[in-house]
């Protein structure tokens, strides 16, 4: 009996000590780690080759890997997607910023509160408008106050991409908010903390991560820099995986299959996603041990608490990381180029990280579905009957993240505008999806809008009863006046009028001059007058469409210049010619004439007051 006891006694010993980590071998939301490779294949068959071309997905719990697997396609119907291939981080590259930044801080060679101005050249931020100093906290938190710029941030070619102190110069962004009151996702802003480190070390910002964190880490299948010289492997693999967009029944290829970024140190990383997760790892040290990437793990700690809060239980910013609202505390980036998707996520308390990277678009339902997935939601609600009415929070609504000045005014203006309609005194709809109030002033999307699916919670804050931003936690929506919208709305409406008149009028003027020749009747002054405007707005009008065209296919800001100054000409010109088309008003006999050159007139009008309105002379 001895005997067994003794060989008993060390067998339930080890059972009464590994038990615990037996049960807790789940993902925060539950599911067993045995079943996690099961429910996962099951989650993404629902979505590849559907919604989704390919993706790469990988697990960590407690250091060790537990899933590395590739779905799908790198190029559709052609080369399977395989652990190995590359995709592109998109804006979660901004970590490697943050930690960078946090590395500094801890050998005491950068100040996080101290005026970011001290660290850059004399050149640098000459936009500023605010008295008040930018910090890093500010690059960090988004609130440095700068307007958002589409121009100059993605390159179509790799010989028109700039090193990144010309390419922070000639992008510049103005300064619109004064800093540390609204946040506004910027590139511009993450490029400046990778520039600040560049200075301070004196090393090429991609060369000091492959020095301190891809070397360390052991991160060989990755590369940040803008063209991949850096890792001409990740480069070569990089050809063998295409970008897609959604389609109707399945997706389709992207146009944009390559771009450059400029502003690199914001979004160039192109890696596996193994590598990925060697990375996130060295986030969340096993107890005793010390993180790769510090000296100290208190720096670690730091970084990963929260430094910026909407308001104290709402999701906040961590150091530059986002926090998400799941079971447990998570934290993490997500990333989008024009034909790629990724979301990072880590959960430090259960030591457990997911990421996920596809050659998709705009891809959140492996990106957002399957990460609530794994990481559970909050189910914290308050008392229903101590809720504000919903109806306290309708009205339109825009994106802090926008550009305030240039010709892309209009455009960000239009599509960044957010109604928020009232559905009963506890539901609104935002475009179609539900937000439900699931605490004083804060909702919780419900869905009805797969492009919302980003947005996981809603916010609003009041002053004196009336709304003064709304938060989604990484960026702030602004109301906009109900005079505000009108502008808005009607410039949207009459600059479509302008259109269809001009093409109506080339028309019209067309089966005139046929009737015309016929008759043998001669132009007079006022018809040619009229035909020299209306043709000079269609110009215009083709103008500002190869413009727009141009500029979602990545054309540097030098190159559009021949439509600004076509714009500005056209501007010039109208009033000249609506000018000499009073004095001769008389010399126009006909009724039918008259009516027509006040159309004419009217709307080569209104399209110069909005062209110069709008700035599209700049």
């Amino acid at each position: 009996m001895k005997k067994i006891n003794k060989f008993l006694l060390p067998v339930v010993t080890a059972f009464l000590i590994t038990a615990p980590f037996a049960v807790a071998q789940t993902t925060p939301s539950g599911i067993q780690i045995s079943e996690l490779e099961p429910f996962v294949d099951s989650y993404v068959s629902k979505y590849i080759g559907v919604k989704t071309t390919g993706a790469s997905i990988a697990v960590l719990k407690d250091g060790e890997v537990m899933l590395n697997k590739a779905y799908g396609y790198a190029i559709q119907d052609e080369i399977a997607a395989e652990a190995d291939s590359v995709f592109e981080w998109g804006s979660a590259t901004k970590l490697l910023v943050w930690t960078s930044v946090m590395q500094l801080a801890e050998q005491g060679r950068l100040d996080l509160n101290r005026d970011i101005r001290e660290y850059l050249p004399d050149s640098f931020l000459k936009k500023l408008k605010y008295e008040t100093p930018v910090t890093m906290y500010n690059l960090m938190h988004h609130n440095a106050g700068w307007e958002d710029r589409i121009v100059e941030i993605f390159y179509k070619y790799a010989k028109d991409v700039p090193g990144l102190e010309k390419c922070l110069l000639a992008y510049e962004p103005a300064q619109i908010y004064p800093p540390g009151t609204i946040v506004a996702y910027s590139n511009f802003a993450v490029a400046t903390a990778g520039y600040i480190v560049q200075r301070i070390t004196g090393r090429s910002f991609y060369e000091y991560v492959w020095e301190n964190i891809f070397e360390p880490l052991g991160m060989k299948d990755t590369s940040i820099h803008p063209l991949q010289t850096d890792n001409p492997s990740v480069a070569e693999k990089r050809n063998y995986i295409k970008g897609y967009n959604p389609g109707k029944e399945r997706p389709v290829l992207s146009p944009s299959q390559r771009i450059y970024i400029g502003l690199y140190p914001a979004g160039s990383v192109i890696g596996t996603a193994r590598d990925a997760l060697k990375f996130l790892s060295a986030l969340m040290p096993a107890d005793g041990e010390t993180s790769v990437l510090f000296k100290d793990n208190k720096t670690l700690n730091e970084m990963l608490s929260r430094s910026y809060s909407f308001r104290e239980d709402f999701p906040g910013i961590a150091h530059g990381f986002f926090e998400y609202n799941h079971a447990v505390r998570t934290l993490g980036h997500g990333g989008n180029t024009a034909a790629f998707s990724a979301q990072f996520t880590i959960a430090p308390s259960e030591r457990f990280a997911l990421v996920v990277m596809t050659n998709q678009a705009g891809e959140t339902s492996l990106c957002f579905g399957l990460t609530k997935e794994l990481f559970g939601g909050n189910k914290t609600a308050g008392k229903s009957e101590l809720f504000p009415d919903a109806g306290d929070f309708a009205g339109a609504y825009i994106m802090a993240r926008k550009a305030a000045n240039g010709f892309t005014n209009l455009i960000m203006s239009v599509s960044m505008m957010m109604p928020v309609k009232v559905i009963d005194k506890n539901t609104i709809n935002i475009a179609g999806a539900k937000f439900i109030q699931i605490n004083p002033y804060i909702f919780k999307n419900t869905g009805g809008n797969p492009l919302l699916d980003i947005v996981d919670l809603l916010c609003f804050e009041q002053k004196d009863g009336k709304v003064i931003r709304a938060s989604i936690g990484y960026f702030d929506l602004l109301p906009v006046s109900a005079c505000k919208a009108i502008i808005i709305y009607v410039s949207i409406i009459l600059l479509a009028l302008c259109v269809m008149y001009v093409i109506a009028a080339i028309i019209i003027s067309i089966i005139g001059a046929v009737r015309n020749r016929k008759k043998g009747a001669p132009l007079n002054s006022v018809k040619k007058l009229n035909i020299a405007l209306y043709c000079s707005a269609a110009a215009a009008v083709i103008n500002n469409t190869i413009l727009t065209v141009r500029v979602m296919n990545y054309s540097t800001y030098s190159s559009l210049s021949i439509h600004f100054v076509i714009n500005i000409l056209y501007a010039v010109f109208a009033p000249v010619c609506i000018g000499f088309m009073a004095v001769n008003w008389k010399k126009e006999p006909s009724r039918a004439g008259k009516v027509f050159n006040i159309f004419t007139m009217s709307f080569s009008l209104a399209l110069a007051v909005i062209l110069i309105a709008w700035e599209f002379w700049r």
